[in-house]
């Protein structure tokens, strides 16, 4: 029926037909279709909800988190499952392809609720569980896609950067300055993101030399818990948890190394990074350390441990040796290493 019949065919009721009729057609519809139309709020002043647009009446609407926590832990459990992916009796094979709308309208609304508060720490805390999700789908086919941040339109950083904020934005304490930090040292990254990006990011968000100093600390238990679990090692078959072992340690003692610098501590930095940093081959921790200096553009630190290297029997790479050359002509360093 198009709008202009309906409105003849209301003409010839009466008004306590148009209370039934409208009272029925209310209970008829679904909670989240009442929600997501604001039917309330047209109810209470029909002449002030027509003179909002629709998406000042979406951005104005109320979230209830209760309800949305249902959906999205059921949605994130589905995920994991592979339901979004596979062919399953859960997942609508037309609905599949919908999973990044979902996440999209998830975030749009959890970002919505206030940081404080219950609501706002069950909001931060299903924001987190959504990164985490998109973060293992870079690893793990659990959509059709193996980007699934490009897939909703939303940069890795500028999620887990909403996601810090609002953790710390709870308050500065060894409990949340170590959530954030596993967090970071936990993601797997997309290919348009380094690790390096997630760290410094997380230093950006720690914005006082004491909270620092706090993921400093969180830094070093969580190395020396790892330290602790590393597994027998074995020649002759490639260990794929060993590996990514040895890269969290490592994402940890450049998250030291960073935080290190920001704080002005560059003995305490690289010493660190020397003693921590977890390579077979001593010149490739060198070259990374070199490029850590050469990105803070710290020249008499870069040539002090270049020289240093060369005492301890370390043969550089011919960018190194290209790149010294470089700095002693010309007194600067240059943009990157040079190849």
């Amino acid at each position: 029926m198009l709008v202009s019949e309906l409105r003849e065919l209301l003409k010839n009721y009466k008004e306590e037909d148009l209370r039934l009729i409208i009272s029925e057609m209310y209970k008829s519809m679904p909670k989240k279709l009442r929600e997501d139309k604001d039917i309330d709020t047209m109810l209470q002043d029909v002449h002030a909800y027509m003179s909002i647009g629709k998406i000042e009446r979406t951005r104005n609407r109320q979230v209830d988190v209760n309800d949305l926590k249902q959906e999205i832990e059921q949605f994130i459990d589905y995920a994991y499952k592979q339901y979004y992916f596979a062919p399953n009796s859960f997942v609508h094979k037309k609905e599949r392809p919908k999973w990044r709308f979902k996440v999209k309208a998830f975030i749009k609304d959890l970002q919505g609720v206030p940081v404080e508060g219950e609501e706002g720490r069950t909001a931060t805390d299903l924001l987190k569980k959504l990164y985490e999700m998109l973060s293992y789908a870079c690893d793990y086919y659990i959509f059709n896609t193996d980007n699934p941040f490009r897939s909703i339109g939303i940069e890795q950083i500028v999620l887990l950067d909403t996601v810090i904020s609002r953790i710390l934005g709870q308050g500065i304490n060894e409990e949340n300055v170590k959530s954030v930090v596993e967090l970071v040292i936990n993601s797997s990254v997309d290919r348009e993101t380094l690790h390096s990006d997630l760290i410094n990011k997380l230093v950006k968000n720690l914005k006082t030399p004491d909270s620092k100093k706090i993921a400093i600390e969180q830094c070093r238990v969580l190395k020396a818990e790892m330290d602790k679990s590393k597994p027998v090692s074995s020649k002759k078959s490639y260990d794929s948890s060993e590996y990514q072992r040895k890269e969290k340690i490592n994402n940890l003692v450049e998250t030291v190394f960073r935080l290190n610098m920001a704080l002005c501590e560059y003995e305490e930095a690289i010493g660190y990074f020397r003693d921590n940093y977890l390579e077979h081959a001593a010149e490739v921790s060198l070259y990374v350390l070199l490029s850590l200096l050469l990105e803070y553009k710290l020249k008499e630190y870069w040539l002090r441990e270049y020289d240093e290297a060369l005492k301890r029997g370390i043969k550089p790479r011919v960018a190194l040796q290209k790149t010294r050359k470089y700095i002693l002509e010309n007194d600067s360093l240059p943009e990157y290493i040079l190849y």
